[in-house]
């Protein structure tokens, strides 16, 4: 198979673009013999990008581009292997970190045709990047780096780049920054864009989707029992198991739990956060107002936990099995800027919903995560007078699995919908009127059935019977 004038790939039965790719670092090695592959190539991880492989050579055999099946290799004229570059297959290398920033911002003029370099807004994305992962100790060793290389480069380009490391450690930027995030951690509130984009798919989707208000309408006495069993509820699913007939002594009597102070705590902070109508109803209306609200929730909810640091944000990271929630210095500015894509939703719903994502994927405190997130998403609904989710133990798996569906950009996040929206429904179903009717509609609807038993027996969340 003949992939270009002089070169062949013998005995090769796969298409003759998936051949060019499998073979592309031998023909430009064999091409360009300890080439470096640089510019926007090198920024995406040595990979051909718009099907183009950039490199670059002291002295190119062939100046002019080699077009393979699917993709061309774009060589120039550029330093060879420098200290800081990475090695390759085949005898080639790749441009290091510090490099890979002054080969693509721009010194002058235009990046060329086809487009070679990233440009001023990646650079400023990807030095945000390395700040993220490694602090100001990987900013400063960057800056060594750059001084080792830059009498390769055009003096223009190393100083661009040298003043937007220094300014990630001190020194005044004389130029307007481009890129947001870069921005952002200038200004101290960096946050995390990945998490931004993950809300604003399911805002899109959301908005996409034909709302369905449920009011709280009729007798307000038939929700009198309605904030227990969401307290009890919503701190079993997190693990704070209690009878539901202890969970009523403790949340409404006030009966003091001696073994288990904490525990009786929680339920019983929970409960003041959802029966008192004000807290209920108290929704942020900046991202100023959503950091203090949180705080203010936290502390309330763990006061019983200092070592759960209440009304702090975390200053570790948390997971969830494998899955790395918002990093500890991009929680704040997530938040503030995750707030605001709310803007672009009007129906309680769909506002609760993207609430409870925001804080769930955040996850901004040591605990008490899940329990605050469906506090503020309640608030959205109820703020409207509409009806509020309760997510009952049986139902937990369902809820979980819809949560980390979004999360895992498993769909664009019909199914949490889906999971809520019946959870909304079951909740205007139950009458709360008294705690022993209530009880009774509970044990009917599979409710506190633990969700693994419930998923191997089939006892699953069912509908109230009237």
């Amino acid at each position: 198979m003949q992939l270009a004038p002089g070169i062949y790939a013998v005995g090769a039965t796969l298409p003759p673009a998936a051949v060019a790719r499998h073979h592309l670092l031998a023909v430009v090695a064999h091409v360009w013999p300890s080439a470096v592959i640089c510019d926007r190539s090198a920024l995406a991880g040595g990979q051909p990008v718009d099907d183009y492989l950039f490199i670059c050579h002291p002295q190119p055999p062939r100046a002019t581009a080699l077009r393979l099946p699917g993709v061309t290799v774009a060589p120039r004229i550029g330093p060879g292997p420098l200290p800081g570059d990475m090695p390759m297959p085949e005898g080639l290398v790749v441009s290091g970190p510090v490099r890979q920033l002054l080969e693509n911002i721009p010194a002058r003029g235009r990046p060329g045709n086809p487009p070679r370099l990233a440009g001023v807004e990646a650079i400023e994305d990807r030095i945000e990047e390395e700040a993220r992962r490694g602090g100001p100790g990987k900013i400063a060793r960057m800056l060594e780096s750059l001084e080792v290389i830059r009498g390769s480069f055009p003096e223009r380009s190393a100083e661009k780049v040298r003043q937007r490391l220094a300014a990630l450690v001190g020194t005044a930027l004389s130029d307007t920054p481009v890129s947001a995030q870069y921005a952002a951690r200038l200004g101290g509130q960096p946050y995390d864009q990945g998490r931004l984009d993950l809300i604003a798919g399911m805002i899109e989707t959301l908005q996409h989707t034909p709302p369905s208000p449920r009011p709280t309408l009729g007798d307000p006495r038939r929700w009198e029992w309605e904030p227990f069993f969401e307290s009890y509820f919503s701190n079993f699913i997190e693990g704070t198991e209690f009878g539901v007939e202890e969970a009523r002594q403790i949340a409404v009597e006030g009966l003091q739990f001696h073994d288990r102070p904490q525990d009786a705590h929680d339920i019983a902070a929970t409960y003041r956060l959802v029966s008192d109508h004000q807290l209920a109803t108290r929704v942020p209306r900046t991202g100023d107002e959503l950091v203090a609200l949180l705080r203010s929730h936290h502390a309330t909810l763990m006061a019983a936990r200092p070592d759960k640091n209440p009304g702090e944000f975390k200053a570790r990271p948390n997971f969830a099995g494998g899955y790395e929630f918002v990093s500890p210095d991009l929680v704040e500015g997530t938040l503030r800027r995750g707030f605001e894509l709310l803007d672009g939703l009007t129906d309680p719903f769909q506002r609760a919903l993207a609430m409870m994502l925001l804080l769930t994927e955040a996850h901004p405190f040591d605990d008490g995560n899940g329990r605050i997130a469906r506090i503020l998403a309640n608030a959205e609904l109820s703020h409207a007078g509409q009806v509020r989710i309760i997510v009952p133990t049986s139902y937990r798996n369902d809820y979980i699995a819809g949560l980390n569906g979004v999360s895992n950009r498993a769909g664009q996040g019909q199914t949490l919908i889906s999971i809520l929206d019946f959870a909304q429904r079951w909740t205007a179903a139950v009458d709360w009127s008294t705690y022993e009717l209530a009880h009774q509609q509970l044990t009917y609807a599979n409710a506190y059935v633990d969700p693994g038993i419930a998923e191997r027996s089939g006892q699953r969340l069912r509908m109230p019977a009237r």
